[in-house]
């Protein structure tokens, strides 16, 4: 006999504390969270393969005044014009992106898009971003209506000043991914082991 079950639901990403509503709104880049080797199901295949995934959180000022947050669905680090990352960042700068670029630097940048609310397979419903455009094209310049990222109360960590000469610079501590869980270290209590 089979039984149908539903799928389980993936990492939620960032968190985000209120449904964003659907509708055309004018948003700024947030956050980036690249992800490095994270196991995955390959396509319409049992075999499995650690791959680079990203995800973008943007932010916005509704109607009603109140800021909400949407994120992006997590996207394969990919360079090839098929990927879904690749026409989600042509769409964005209304060209392709040169290889080499750091897409990071898009933080605090803005753009439009199109939210719809989508209903997963487990019952909860959450918005998508559908579409995605640059903030200015040659009909249109909505530039003025980014707000700045610091309106969204979220933790800007400022670059640290270029050492002087002869100095040598601090090692950075790696910033923690929003969606990544703690490291499990084999050598602590078996009652956080993730198997």
């Amino acid at each position: 006999m089979a039984v149908l079950t539903a799928k389980a639901e993936s990492s939620s990403g960032f968190q985000i504390d209120e449904l964003a509503p659907s509708g055309d709104y004018v948003v700024t880049c947030l956050d980036v969270a690249d992800e490095f080797s994270v196991p995955r199901r390959k396509y319409q295949s049992e075999e499995m393969e650690n791959i680079d995934v990203t995800r973008f959180l943007f932010g916005f000022k509704a109607q009603d005044g109140k800021l909400y947050k949407v994120q992006t669905f997590e996207m394969k680090i990919s360079g090839s014009p098929k990927s879904t990352l690749y026409k989600f960042l042509s769409a964005w700068l209304g060209k392709a992106p040169d290889y080499g670029w750091d897409y990071c630097t898009l933080k605090g940048q803005g753009a439009v898009v199109s939210i719809e609310h989508v209903v997963s397979q487990m019952g909860t419903t959450y918005p998508k971003i559908a579409r995605i455009q640059p903030v200015k094209t040659s009909l249109a310049d909505y530039s003025s209506q980014v707000v700045p990222i610091t309106a969204f109360n979220t933790a800007v960590v400022p670059m640290p000043a270029a050492p002087a000469v002869g100095q040598v610079a601090p090692t950075p501590t790696p910033a923690a991914v929003a969606s990544a869980p703690a490291a499990w270290n084999p050598n602590d209590s078996q009652e956080d082991c993730p198997f």
